[in-house]
This record gives C-alpha cells, sequence and structure tokens, in this order.
C-alpha cells in the first residue's frame, strides 16, 4: 500500500507486487550408462550453481536399474529459479561371458545339441548350427554359434560341432569258392543291417576269378555309420578229368 505523506494532501493506493522466479539454466549428464543391477540416475547441474532439482525418468521418480532408453526430465525446485531439462538416458547391455560345450558327440539318430554356460550364470541363449536354429542329426561338422538372450546382457561365443560317425559292425561272408571262370565276389553284413559296403581284393575293388587266396577288406560307405573287416578269400582250382589213352602197346625189341 502506498500512502501520500503531505501537508496539503492526502491519499493511498493498494495493489500486488509480484516477483516472477528468475530464469535458471539445466544441464543434464550421465545419460549414457552400464547395466550393473542397480539403479542408474542421471545427473544436473545449474547456473546459477548448486539449485535443487527434481528428476524423472518416463515419469517416475525412481531410478530405472534394467537396460533401456527412458525419458529424462530435470526440473529447477527453488522458490526464485525456475528452469528444465530433458534427454534420453540409455542404460546399455552389460557384457556376459559365453563357453560353449558338447562340441564333441557321436551320430545316435538325435539331434545333437551344443551346450553353453555364461558368467553370469544362468543366462538365457540362442543356438544357430551353420546358421540354422536347427540342431543336426547327422554325422559331420557344424559351425555353432550360441548368443545371450537377455534384457540386461549381451555376448556370445562360436565354435565347431563335430559330430562323429557310430561304429557299425562289418561281418565278410562267402570267402571260399571254386575256380569256374567267373569273378568270386566276397560278401558282408552290417550291424546295424543293410549298410553299403566297399568290398577290395590284394587292394583292387576287382573281384577275383582266378584260383588263389586274396586279401580281402570290407569298409562301410555311409554317411553316418563308419566300420571295416577284413578276411581272406580263397578261391579252390576247379577239378579237372584226366583220361588217360595209348595204354595198350605191342613189345617190339
Amino acid at each position: 500500500e502506498v500512502t501520500v505523506v503531505d501537508a496539503n494532501y492526502t491519499g493511498s493506493a493498494s495493489g500486488t507486487l509480484t516477483i516472477d522466479r528468475a530464469a535458471a539454466t539445466v544441464t543434464l549428464g550421465g545419460l549414457v550408462q552400464v547395466y550393473d543391477g542397480l539403479a542408474h540416475a542421471a545427473t544436473a547441474t545449474t547456473s546459477p550453481a548448486g539449485l535443487s532439482v527434481g528428476l524423472t525418468y518416463d515419469g517416475s521418480a525412481s531410478a530405472p536399474v534394467n537396460a533401456g532408453g527412458y525419458a529424462v526430465v530435470a526440473t529447477v525446485t527453488d522458490p526464485n529459479y525456475l528452469g528444465s531439462a530433458s534427454a534420453t538416458l540409455v542404460v546399455n547391455k552389460a557384457p556376459a561371458t559365453v563357453a560353449l560345450g558338447g562340441l564333441s558327440q557321436t551320430y545316435d539318430g538325435t539331434p545333437r545339441v551344443a551346450t553353453a554356460t555364461t558368467v553370469p550364470s544362468g543366462l538365457g541363449l540362442g543356438f544357430t548350427y551353420d546358421s540354422t536354429p536347427t540342431a543336426p542329426t547327422g554325422a559331420g561338422t557344424y559351425a555353432v554359434v550360441a548368443s545371450v538372450v537377455d534384457g540386461n546382457y549381451f555376448g556370445s561365443a562360436a565354435g565347431s560341432l563335430v559330430v562323429a560317425k557310430a561304429a557299425a559292425t562289418v561281418t565278410p561272408g562267402a570267402l571260399t569258392a571254386t575256380y569256374d571262370g567267373t569273378p568270386k565276389p566276397a560278401t558282408a553284413t552290417t550291424t546295424p543291417a543293410g549298410l553299403t559296403v566297399n568290398l577290395t581284393y590284394d587292394g583292387s575293388a576287382t573281384a577275383p576269378t582266378n584260383a588263389g587266396n586274396y586279401a580281402v577288406v570290407a569298409t562301410v560307405s555311409n554317411a553316418n555309420y563308419a566300420g571295416t573287416a577284413s578276411g581272406t578269400l580263397a578261391i579252390g582250382k576247379a577239378t579237372a578229368t584226366v583220361a588217360l589213352g595209348g595204354l595198350s602197346a605191342t613189345y617190339d625189341t
């Protein structure tokens, strides 16, 4: 209220004096962090310095823990200053270690799945085999990649899964024959049954014809089984008929 103070005049007036808050500058910091299981708070500085600032993350006053992107708003809370700033707080995934296992296996007709462990332990994992998620069944060598599947961690490991051929039993048969002018191939059976077998005779794939003894090697030819056996093929001489003649003569001395 204002009142005139004068010997000859009198008067007064009243009103409201409003003193607005001054503008302050807010600068956000700590906007890129790495997941560590703790809350990740942004920082804020002000000009003039030292003003109180309230922070929200996606509208919440609680600082986030998990990896991700969060909308941060910093607002000055001071009776004499006002100001705010906004930005994005990025909490990056933390690195994890992946160790592959089960990389040497043997064919058994079922999918051959690699294994892996993580540090920290227990993280989810996805596997690919030659770039497909389907675990292989057949014998062979496959490029394996194990990748962490987790909201807060990343990591991977690569290696080779080797699926060895399973052992098959080979039993040679028909190792005796008699010469008759035709080739005398040996035979062989397998366990499991029905596998293809290649036979050699003294190192040749051609079955012998002539009488004699021949070293036979029977080798399984199959994508998933391996096996071999050896023996001796004996081709006996054929029986020939001998007819004598000129058995009657007259003394001529």
